[in-house]
């Protein structure tokens, strides 16, 4: 019976010292700044919006990198909305499954989402026609004011 006993205690402090270990690890994480790839145009209360344009056989993406503390996960894709004074544009997702992904601090998510752009619309952010950019999925929205 005492052979039992000791082995349920070494198994016990196996786990403790395990969860020791990750609780070390957590604490190093959260000490990390995630730093997002491309161009803050939009932040806030909810997170912030980097984006970037990539070019791929002919065609132009907008790969936009959302930090939140919203998890997105959809399979109908999104859609961003760039409202201004005179003009409004909407681009559609590249992919229809999105899916946040674990950031850390200040903020939990991080998404990355790829949105099919054309050379006009590319103008129309670079001049800066809108005030305020809407990342639209499922019956949820996340609004974002222009930074640049």
């Amino acid at each position: 019976m005492s052979f039992l006993k000791n082995i349920t205690n070494a198994l016990a402090s196996i786990g403790n010292n395990k969860s020791k270990n990750q609780v070390e690890n957590e604490t190093v994480n959260e000490n990390n700044s995630v730093e997002l790839v491309g161009e803050k145009i939009g932040s806030s209360s909810d997170g912030q919006l980097n984006v970037g344009i990539q070019e791929l056989s002919g065609y132009l993406f907008l790969e936009t990198f959302i930090l939140t503390n919203v998890n997105i996960k959809t399979f109908n894709g999104a859609k961003l909305n760039f409202k201004g004074d005179k003009d409004e544009f909407t681009l559609t997702s590249d992919t229809q499954e999105i899916k946040s992904d674990l950031a850390g601090k200040p903020f939990k998510y991080i998404t990355q989402i790829s949105f099919d752009i054309s050379e006009k619309e590319i103008e129309k952010m670079k001049k800066g026609a809108y005030s305020e950019i809407q990342l639209v999925f499922k019956r949820k929205s996340i609004v974002f004011n222009k930074t640049i």
